[in-house]
């Protein structure tokens, strides 16, 4: 029996993810580099020895996992033969009765829970014992460990399940702060919450969120991870807990300032400079929100996505307003002075997207009234 055992903690990988917004091409290489990231999980599995992956839930984005995804894990648990791999399906890869969790393809060594109600895993030569929960629907309404307690028989404690902790009324799974204390498990392994809080550790048990593994979008920024777990089976059951960086591709989102801007080009200099000033390279998917106020002139801004390189995707939120000789335009009697005296009060006195969508009007109306191209 081992006196110290290695867990790694992961969920809310969402292997098969659409990624929609890349358009056709990147969303595919998208798709590819997420199974990567799973098969890069399994080499650090195997670099650290670990004895226990604790798998929390949405490893999969909904019920159905395409035939490759599901070769790919099957080939991949099969390789770490004397690992247990224990799962709570979650609440977008339920356990139900067509689902992979169901079928008799994962390997032995592959636990998976299969009830709403609390159940199991004793691993007697590791002096562990691993209890979880499955989400059987796209929802779950009470909480599994609620008026619970661990068994004192001496074991360490583990506790894997797909919940929510931020809300008493959730119908993702509600588990409170006081189940998880009056359950008095050494270490809870969550996932649901993809921005993950802070470690919590309280007379001592300890509870995490494993947070997103790798970001599918703009509200995921940042670099996911994974948590390797360190602990004592016997005595204090003292916990060693890191956080380890796994993901291929990460999403930042900035802003810049581009007033006085005259061209595109002058545009792009400065997200050139951003990039360079960051260190941002091709792992990175970024959105710039630019503001500031630049010559009405300026065309096709959103095409600085194309334009510029370095990284592996460019996402462009115009903020910008044009600024103009207001003198010249308030005195102005052709169509161009009409348009712009008409939209000042919103462009001075307007809310934020008041003053949005005017500088819009004004800067297709111009476009159109000197002929130019405002189909973009």
């Amino acid at each position: 029996m081992k006196d110290t055992i290695r867990i790694i903690h992961f969920g809310d990988l969402h292997l098969d993810s659409p990624f929609s917004s890349l358009g056709v091409d990147k969303s595919e290489i998208r798709r590819r580099e997420l199974r990567a990231t799973f098969t890069s999980i399994i080499y650090y599995t195997k670099e650290v020895g670990a004895d226990i992956v604790l798998i929390s839930g949405d490893l999969f984005d909904d019920g159905y996992a395409t035939a490759e995804t599901v070769e790919l894990l099957c080939s991949q648990f099969a390789s770490l033969p004397d690992c247990r791999f224990v799962i709570s399906p979650g609440n977008h890869d339920p356990y139900t009765r067509g689902s992979l969790y169901a079928s008799k393809k994962l390997p032995k060594n592959v636990c998976v829970f299969t009830s709403e109600g609390l159940q199991r895993y004793v691993f007697e030569d590791l002096n562990t014992e691993v209890y979880g929960w499955a989400f059987c629907s796209p929802s779950l309404k009470e909480s599994p460990i609620a008026g619970r307690s661990a068994d004192d028989n001496g074991r360490l404690h583990l506790v894997c399940g797909h919940c929510d902790m931020s809300s008493a009324i959730s119908t993702y799974c509600p588990v409170t702060k006081a189940d998880v204390l009056h359950f008095g498990a050494h270490y809870n392994a969550f996932s649901h919450i993809h921005k993950a809080p802070e470690l919590c550790t309280e007379n001592g048990v300890t509870w995490s969120y494993s947070g997103f593994v790798e970001g599918r979008s703009f509200d995921e920024c940042g670099k996911g991870g994974i948590y390797f777990i360190e602990a004592k089976t016997s005595g204090d059951f003292a916990l060693n807990i890191k956080r380890k960086n796994i993901a291929r591709r990460h999403y930042e989102w900035d802003k810049i300032d581009v007033s006085g801007a005259n061209t595109i080009n002058d545009i792009a200099e400065k997200i050139d400079a951003l990039i360079k000033e960051k260190k941002y390279d091709e792992e990175t998917m970024l959105r710039v929100t630019l503001f500031g106020s630049v010559a009405p002139g300026i065309e096709n801004i959103a095409r600085l996505e194309s334009a510029v390189r370095g990284i592996f995707m460019l996402d462009i939120e115009d903020r910008t307003s044009p600024t103009f000789d207001g003198g010249v335009l308030e005195k102005d009697m052709t169509m161009r002075g009409e348009l712009y005296r008409e939209l000042l009060p919103l462009l001075t006195d307007g809310t934020p997207e008041e003053r949005a969508t005017a500088s819009a009007a004004l800067k297709m109306g111009l476009a159109a009234l000197e002929g130019r191209n405002i189909t973009d």
